[in-house]
């Protein structure tokens, strides 16, 4: 493994345990911490995606993403499960979890675990200020984690992989299979 592959991985972990001290104080910190998190895992993950120009991936994990926010936020609507601190009855799954575990899940299937490990981590600490803060338990957070995987293995296929289309022309059908030569 190139050497710089091996780095990225490790200063993403070290600049997510940066974060562990204010997460250990049990403060609105932590929660801050939690959302700004699950915002920057997605919009860094498309960064990469555009600055790598893999516009197929990107919509990919358009896809992978905002279908696994939108079903989340329906069933948050639908199934009347109540949160830790009683505040209402949105608790299942967590939205925030599921921002971050569906950036997590599309580079996991795209690119492979050895690049998606610290996404992983920063989605389980974004899941763990949610605890913390008594506003989901840890099914509501595995939850989001389930369906962040079914939304990647739904939308986003294997960088490199073939890809077969097929569309309807004026005189029938087209079939498309691209690969890598």
């Amino acid at each position: 493994m190139p050497l710089n592959r091996c780095l990225r991985p490790l200063l993403a972990a070290c600049l997510a345990l940066a974060g562990v001290p204010c997460l250990a104080q049990g403060d609105t910190r932590a929660t801050d911490a939690g959302t700004a998190v699950s915002f920057l895992v997605p919009l860094g993950t498309a960064a990469v995606e555009a600055w790598r120009s893999d516009w197929q991936g990107l919509g990919q994990l358009t896809l992978t993403w905002s279908s696994t926010v939108t079903i989340a936020e329906v069933l948050k609507q639908t199934t009347g499960k109540t949160r830790p601190d009683d505040s209402n009855d949105l608790s299942f799954p967590s939205g925030h979890a599921a921002r971050a575990f569906g950036a997590a899940a599309y580079v996991n299937r795209r690119h492979g675990f050895e690049v998606a490990w610290p996404l992983y981590a920063a989605s389980v600490a974004v899941g763990w200020t949610r605890v913390q803060a008594k506003r989901h338990d840890w099914i509501d957070v595995a939850g989001s984690a389930v369906l962040a995987e079914l939304m990647a293995r739904t939308w986003t296929t294997r960088a490199g992989a073939p890809v077969v289309s097929a569309m309807k022309t004026a005189g029938g059908w087209s079939l498309q299979l691209q690969m890598p030569l």
